[in-house]
């Protein structure tokens, strides 16, 4: 086993991402621009709409006014605009006098134009020279080109400390045509938010996803030689991949017709000879430059194309970590696998061949789809060795699926995931079927999951893991629905006996979702399982429940439906314990209800080792907090264990077993050697 303690949890990782927001939008235009813009007032609500399908939280607000004075008016008394958005025909002053005007009421707001594509407004704009308008766009009547307007400002004002600090990948668009970087930025964003929404499905809980969504790759846009080259110096190290226009003006200011035809030639050499692993996209409109291109070891893309965005489309998602890994044989191209999450990657890692192992650990192409997932820690583990550092790529090999099995692992470490047949994997460690209560005994192993992780416990010792049985929890909704589904209310009020009650319970049938789940869970798992109780009034402060309701031990079968068939069993059987004779005269001598006991179920692997097809499990006992009875220097508050080899029952029935002291470990191994 391989000692991977730099491996640090996505929860432990303290950047705060995406601090800064587009949360109120100044809109200037006049009344038919509106109408156009707005499609009869409807732009925000397909703003939100948008946001909606692609799992973004905190969409923005929109202002409309309809001219500049008004605007200007507004921004007077009002100073919580996060930026101006106006169109190009908006009264007097005009957007280039408005754009000064703005930058004297506050220096730091920006303000974007918004126009439809015409040459004589691109000739008053080049004349002008306003380096108070921050950027300029072409209006193709498409709610996708406002959408990635905020999310490219909100990309900018973060990239310094998200990319720097907290280690966020970006992308380079490298264009100063405004008609093509117009027609670029909305695709690159729907490719990027699709594929952020996708990533989520290997995030365990809310927080996991929250933090993939903010740490999404970031779009940079460079609209000249010099701001490119700069960018590029800033951000290598977390770049993605380039695209890049050939002919390009040199700095800011510059006019068009100045432009330098072999300025994005020279960008595309330079990256490649730095990083020849790093992704690099040419667009021309001239067709010849393909063979250019080919010779610099870039891509290539006809701006003439007919599908253009398709084809930009696919080179980013093969070339730049999105969509799902492919190897193929190196030399006929065949696919022999293909990963699209992180479980199929560490299948595919311990059988593809040799060759087209190393070649994609050589290329980077490992590291950047993890980057492009925000799976950072392991990422940058991987871009950090190389075959050097191994005596073989049998021992390369070994360390990457260690690696992966252990993330996997750590990932699921102290957080309750919420079950998800599509995604569910045996890397979730403590899972929960239901919205309701889970219970006291599986919140209390729930707590010490948490503590786990929260401290890195997990990591604590070199070749040890430290973790809680894998488990999953059917909450107590569906005991109700249970109850209800098969109308055993009546059993709460009569005085039935255990068997009778019993046979009531294995007689009734399951909700059909919680089967089907169930079923899911069944065929991953590889050990015997314990169905334990876990009621809502269970391991309560100071009315202990234990032994009072059922546990049952299952087999591990190779027939998965008997497995289920055997497990369905256990869970009803645990609900039948609830209302049991002894189960009742215990609930009302402790001044309970029955009718208020809610039985949640939890399902947990047993730990252990498989010999010549007998299970042997490794270690049971109890701990207690106060030792009533302390030996020598040992003092009550320091507490006390039993332990035995097997389940338990030796510790409960009060038979011979290995009693210590926690705090003194080493003296209590002394003596039993001794002895």
């Amino acid at each position: 086993m391989h000692d991977y303690a730099y491996l640090t949890p996505e929860s432990q990782i303290n950047h705060h991402f995406m601090q800064h927001r587009i949360h109120k939008i100044l809109l200037v235009c006049c009344t038919y621009d509106g109408y156009i813009l707005e499609e009869d007032g409807h732009i925000e609500s397909q703003i939100n709409r948008e946001y909606m399908e692609l799992n973004m939280s905190n969409p923005p607000s929109l202002t409309r006014v309809e001219s500049t004075s008004q605007a200007l008016e507004l921004l007077a008394q009002r100073n919580d605009f996060d930026f101006v958005l106006t169109m190009y025909n908006v009264g007097e002053p005009n957007v280039f006098d408005f754009a000064r005007k703005v930058k004297q009421i506050n220096s730091k707001l920006p303000v974007v134009l918004l126009t439809s594509f015409s040459k004589e407004i691109y000739r008053q704009i080049d004349e002008q020279k306003c380096d108070a308008i921050d950027n300029i766009f072409c209006w193709h009547g498409n709610t996708d080109l406002i959408i990635a307007i905020i999310k490219l400002m909100e990309d900018k004002l973060n990239a310094e400390s998200d990319i720097l600090e907290g280690g966020v990948q970006a992308i380079l668009l490298v264009e100063d045509s405004i008609r093509f970087y117009s027609t670029y930025l909305p695709e690159l964003y729907k490719i990027i938010l699709l594929q952020n929404s996708e990533f989520l499905k290997d995030a365990y809980n809310e927080q996991q996803q929250i933090y993939r969504k903010r740490a999404r790759p970031k779009v940079l846009l460079a609209t000249n030689y010099e701001e490119a080259m700069s960018i590029y110096e800033r951000y290598k190290g977390n770049m993605l991949g380039v695209i890049s226009d050939v002919g390009l003006v040199m700095k800011h200011g510059d006019n068009s017709e100045d432009e330098n035809p072999e300025a994005g030639i020279e960008i595309c050499r330079r990256i490649k000879s730095e990083t020849p692993w790093m992704p690099v996209l040419m667009q021309s409109s001239q067709n010849s430059l393909a063979a250019v291109a080919e010779q610099i070891g870039a891509g290539f893309i006809s701006k003439s194309s007919q599908t253009l965005l398709q084809e930009l489309q696919d080179v980013v998602l093969r070339e730049f970590g999105f969509g799902d890994f492919v190897f193929r044989d190196l030399e006929s191209g065949t696919i022999v696998g293909q990963a699209k999450d992180l479980s199929q990657m560490q299948e595919l890692i311990a059988t593809v061949p040799d060759d087209m192992l190393e070649y994609h650990l050589s290329q980077m192409h490992l590291s950047k789809w993890l980057y492009a997932r925000g799976m950072f820690p392991l990422a940058k583990v991987l871009r950090s060795i190389n075959s050097s550092h191994f005596n073989s790529t049998a021992e390369h090999r070994a360390a990457l699926v260690g690696m992966f099995k252990d993330y996997r692992t750590m990932l699921g470490q102290g957080v309750v995931a919420q079950f998800d047949e599509e995604t569910y994997s045996d890397a979730i460690g403590f899972a929960r079927l239901g919205e309701g209560s889970i219970g006291g005994k599986a919140r209390g192993l729930a707590f010490m999951n948490s503590m786990l992780s929260k401290y890195n416990h997990y990591y604590k010792y070199p070749n040890v893991r430290i973790m809680i049985p894998r488990s999953l929890v059917v909450a107590t909704d569906y005991f109700d629905e249970f109850i209800r589904l098969n109308g055993l209310k009546y059993v709460i009020s009569q005085e039935a006996d255990d068997d009778t009650v019993l046979s009531e319970f294995l007689n009734s049938v399951l909700p059909i979702d919680l089967y089907n789940k169930l079923s899911v869970f069944v065929k991953t798992c590889r050990k015997p399982l314990a169905i334990r109780s876990s009621s809502k009034l269970e391991d309560s402060h100071y009315q202990p429940f234990a032994g009072i309701y059922s546990t049952y031990m299952i087999p591990r079968c190779e027939d998965d439906d008997q497995m289920l068939r055997m497990l369905v069993r256990a869970i009803k059987s645990v609900y039948a314990s609830v209302y049991y004779t002894s189960s009742r005269a215990y609930i009302q001598s402790s001044q309970n209800l029955i009718s208020e006991e809610k039985m949640a179920v939890l399902i947990q692997e047993v730990c252990g080792t498989e010999e010549d097809g007998y299970f042997f499990p490794t270690l049971s006992g109890v701990a207690r907090s106060q030792n009533l009875y302390p030996l020598g220097y040992e003092k009550a508050e320091d507490g006390v264990c039993n332990i035995v080899m097997g389940l338990g029952k030796a510790v409960v029935d009060g038979g011979k077993s290995l009693r210590f002291s926690p705090a003194y470990t080493t003296r209590r191994c002394k003596l039993l050697l001794w002895n």
